[in-house]
């Protein structure tokens, strides 16, 4: 035979039962979403850091930083990354983009790294681009003067940005870190 002092104990044994279970899915499915969300963020931090060396970006801008020439390769490298919170290694020479409104959460943040290694023959090259590519010319020239005479062509027309850079040959290889701040 039950009583109703039977039944309000097997509620409440149920309910604290089921507040455990719940609190335990909850936890446990917090703890999916994190792992999920930086997963993502670290597919979408390789993915532009595989863009920046692919296209050729970190090799002109490695070039621009050895010849005095900072500023520009760190505006186009501004321009490329689409991230709000980061950090830019280049070998020795860090390019930092924050959002200064926003507070970094140094706690929560991605890092991938390349090496890269530049297999150019010694010489004179152009490098042409705007504010959001910089490119360098497949080919060398014995002078700087050639190398300018290379870049008023007409296929250079539309790029505002024309410099002749010598190219040191360099075995060296140059470490690429991109860490990503934030969710």
């Amino acid at each position: 035979m039950l009583f109703d002092s039977d039944l309000v104990a097997a509620v409440l044994i149920m309910l604290v039962g089921m507040a455990f279970f719940t609190s335990s899915m909850v936890e446990h499915t917090d703890n999916y979403m994190d792992a999920i969300k930086t997963n993502i963020l670290h597919d979408k931090v390789t993915y532009q850091l595989k863009t920046l060396v692919t296209d050729g970006t970190l090799e002109t801008a490695i070039l621009l930083m050895n010849n005095n020439n900072a500023d520009v390769a760190e505006k186009v490298i501004k321009n490329r990354i689409r991230f709000r919170n980061y950090n830019l290694t280049i070998g020795n020479y860090s390019v930092n983009g924050t959002n200064t409104n926003e507070g970094i959460n140094t706690s929560n943040f991605v890092l991938v790294s390349a090496v890269i290694l530049m297999n150019r023959t010694e010489g004179w090259y152009g490098v042409y681009g705007d504010d959001n590519e910089l490119k360098i010319t497949d080919k060398h020239f014995i002078s700087e003067e050639d190398a300018y005479n290379h870049l008023k062509k007409d296929i250079y027309r539309s790029y505002h940005y024309k410099k002749a850079i010598f190219y040191f040959k360099n075995n060296t290889p140059i470490k690429v870190t991109l860490k990503v701040y934030g969710d």
